[in-house]
């Protein structure tokens, strides 16, 4: 079998697995506003505020802590383009469809890069946030990320 082949075959394995293996809807949000909260990526260095656009069905993600927030020079963190970590909107554009969050956008402030995103809902309190090189989640990863109790 040719390059090309391999690369397709191991492509659609990636797909049947991933729609078998999906978890059942019940498990999944149930209601778009089930994702609005402050969540911890796995990393635990950070708190990323999930909120409902005023007037849109579009939700997007603020951090709101930072664990380090100053560098050696005791100065605000900042990405590479030196815009402040703090209070930037690193999630952009989340539509619900079918249980899931999709057609957003994820930015790492620490490379710079911005990566196609879904979010799924996992239970109340975790989320499996997936950024991605392909529009489609073929060519990426996936980090879990706990809700955060507040006052």
């Amino acid at each position: 079998m040719n390059t090309f082949g391999n690369v397709l075959l191991v492509f659609m394995t990636v797909a049947i697995t991933t729609a078998f293996t999906a978890p059942p809807t019940e498990q999944r949000g149930k209601n778009p506003g089930d994702i609005v909260g402050v969540w911890m990526p796995s990393e635990g260095t950070a708190y990323i505020k999930i909120f409902k656009e005023k007037g849109k069905e579009k939700y997007h993600g603020k951090i709101v802590w930072l664990k380090e927030p100053n560098d050696e020079a005791g100065k605000p963190k900042t990405d590479p383009d030196g815009k402040a970590i703090l209070n930037m909107l690193n999630l952009r554009d989340f539509v619900f469809e079918d249980g899931e969050w999709v057609d957003g956008t994820i930015y790492d402030p620490k490379t710079g890069n911005t990566y196609y995103s879904s979010i799924e809902m996992v239970n109340k309190n975790k989320l499996e946030v997936r950024g991605s090189l392909d529009p489609f989640g073929l060519v990426g990863r996936t980090d879990t990320w706990v809700r955060m109790k507040t006052k």
